[in-house]
């Protein structure tokens, strides 16, 4: 027997019983929504404020070079500073587990 047939079958199946408050009626007979008309229309195009054309118009040669410079300047100061941080982990965590194998090898002589 089907999952199917068994489900129609029974007498107190919820949806035999028409208890759900979404039947058609109820839905006709409801005002539409205040905000029907904003979820149904499209947002409106807006132009936008500034083109890319006259954007790069502003800019002179001069500071886009300039700011392309400092843009590297900081990417490598960043780099450098953390490649110093991580060399400082990767220092502390390989003299923490020396110790930590120093003392594991003493209590295995003591033993």
């Amino acid at each position: 027997m089907l999952a199917k047939d068994r489900v129609s079958r029974e007498p107190t199946s919820r949806w035999l019983r028409w208890e759900c408050p979404t039947t058609l009626a109820s839905f006709s007979l409801r005002a539409p929504p205040l905000n029907a008309r904003r979820l149904l229309t499209p947002p409106p195009r807006r132009r936008p404020r500034c083109t890319p054309v006259a954007a790069m118009a502003d800019v002179s040669e001069r500071t886009l070079q300039l700011s392309v410079l400092v843009a590297f300047a900081s990417g490598v100061l960043l780099g450098w500073q953390a490649n110093r941080l991580r060399r400082r982990y990767l220092d502390w965590r390989k003299r923490r587990l020396q110790d930590k194998l120093a003392a594991t090898q003493k209590k295995l002589d003591l033993a």
